[in-house]
């Protein structure tokens, strides 16, 4: 059995790539090591930015959404 040791800059991404080597058939163990506590991802902040969106009507002036639709395509072809 042989031993790896990887340091990566912040604690989010040891938890990604131990995700990634948990993964591999011939890995057997996979072990972090870190001086705090991590946040997986960025949920909280999409959230966050998601919430602060359900209080606006973003799309309330739009009384036809394939018409909608259709002139945003047409608007690239032009």
């Amino acid at each position: 059995m042989s031993r790896i040791s990887v340091t990566v800059d912040q604690a989010n991404h040891a938890l990604m790539l131990a995700e990634w080597l948990k993964n591999i058939r011939f890995v057997q163990n996979v072990t972090i090591e870190t001086g705090k506590q991590s946040k997986r991802g960025n949920a909280k902040e999409v959230k966050r930015v998601l919430d602060s969106i359900k209080s606006k009507q973003m799309f309330a002036n739009i009384t036809d959404p394939v018409a909608y639709q259709r002139e945003l395509r047409d608007e690239w072809e032009r």
